[in-house]
């Protein structure tokens, strides 16, 4: 098992980063890969998957974000692009208190998360999880005349949102100028739970 790889990020893509160490690449799916910077050295936390039909390395920028996705991970119900799409969320916390006070309705607003799913999360996990920490689509993407945000709206779609949600909060994310990607997809992310 693997703990962390410390290597550059060579390619980054709308659902995983490939990391260089030592001359080997390897594939990591992560929650929000325009977190990360190509061509810098980087330290990433991972969780190997293995199972008949693949070896899968998922991969995370903090300790306590490999934390909370193996805890989603014993979630009945709960695989791992589910709990990469709710981690792609920066307000963990906001996600540990809907689970402690059973906001069924703040859970539903992840994307495949329905209510049977919502109580099955606050079921397995109140209680069980605290923060130490401060607070490929199958559809026609939305495209803008704004590379970044382009890319920004494909990892959303990555994590499993609607064509009908990216379509939505896609006006409101172009009237925000210069920003990166990693910024565009952390406003896109508020807007869609705000939903």
């Amino acid at each position: 098992m693997y703990e962390y790889l410390n290597g550059v990020v060579v390619d980054i893509n709308p659902a995983y980063i490939v990391i260089d160490v030592n001359g080997v690449g390897y594939l990591v799916n992560v929650a929000n890969p325009y977190s990360f910077k190509a061509d810098e050295k980087q330290k990433v936390y991972v969780h190997q998957a293995v199972s008949e039909t693949e070896n899968t390395l998922y991969g995370f920028k903090k300790y306590a974000d490999k934390e909370l996705f193996l805890n989603l991970l014993k979630v009945k119900g709960i695989g791992p692009k589910s709990a990469l799409t709710i981690l792609a969320n920066d307000d963990h916390q906001g996600f540990i208190r809907a689970v402690n006070s059973d906001d069924v309705n703040y859970l539903k607003k992840f994307p495949k998360i329905g209510p049977k799913a919502a109580k099955q999360i606050i079921l397995d996990l109140k209680g069980k999880i605290t923060s130490n920490e401060p607070s490929g689509p199958l559809f026609e993407m939305p495209t803008t005349t704004n590379n970044t945000l382009d890319e920004a709206i494909e990892a959303l779609a990555a994590l499993g949102y609607s064509e009908r949600e990216l379509k939505k909060i896609t006006p409101k994310l172009d009237e925000l100028n210069n920003q990166t990607t990693d910024q565009y997809i952390s406003a896109g992310l508020k807007l869609l739970m705000k939903g």
